[in-house]
């Protein structure tokens, strides 16, 4: 098949379900051929959200476990989380890191984004390499249990080809 993409147009668009933490939205489309189609999509509740790469002096990342209530397991990740409205992405990058770890950054630098739930949602994560590491606590979060590790890049690709590693958002970035 090798039909070139073209852009859908959203007809109308109505709220099946809205949760403080969940919207789902149903859109009445129309694809380039003429044909009407309904697509249920999530809707961001909150900015898009970052992840962090921490790099200490030695040349190590910053890596955590922490349970994750779906798929009810504890697994392997970066810092990160929603940005609040009106927050930049470096500042949201430097705020989770703090939140998460204990640690802030003197340098921090966008590489790039993904979409995290690709057709399914919008939403974007940014990822935000953070270095020239201090200590800097803004508290934890009450319903965040984390494990804070360091980890050489060896380790790192080690993890990630046998298989210890199975967390999208980490393995994107």
């Amino acid at each position: 098949m090798n039909k070139k993409p073209r852009l859908w147009k959203t007809i109308s668009s109505k709220v099946v379900f809205d949760h403080e933490h969940l919207k789902i939205v149903e859109d009445k489309t129309k694809l380039p051929n003429g044909l009407e189609k309904d697509y249920v999509r999530l809707a961001p509740m909150q900015p898009d959200s970052v992840i962090v790469i921490a790099i200490n002096t030695k040349n190590m990342v910053l890596i955590q476990k922490e349970y994750s209530y779906p798929p009810n397991k504890i697994m392997w990740q970066l810092p990160g989380g929603s940005r609040k409205t009106g927050e930049s992405i470096k500042a949201a990058a430097k705020r989770e890191l703090a939140e998460e770890s204990g640690y802030s950054a003197k340098n921090t630098q966008i590489l790039g984004y993904f979409y995290t739930m690709n057709r399914l949602s919008d939403q974007k994560q940014y990822v935000v390499l953070c270095t020239k590491l201090f200590k800097h606590s803004l508290g934890e979060d009450e319903d965040e249990f984390i494990e804070t590790f360091w980890l050489s890049k060896k380790d790192l690709t080690s993890k990630i080809s046998n298989g210890e590693f199975d967390n999208i958002n980490l393995l994107a970035a």
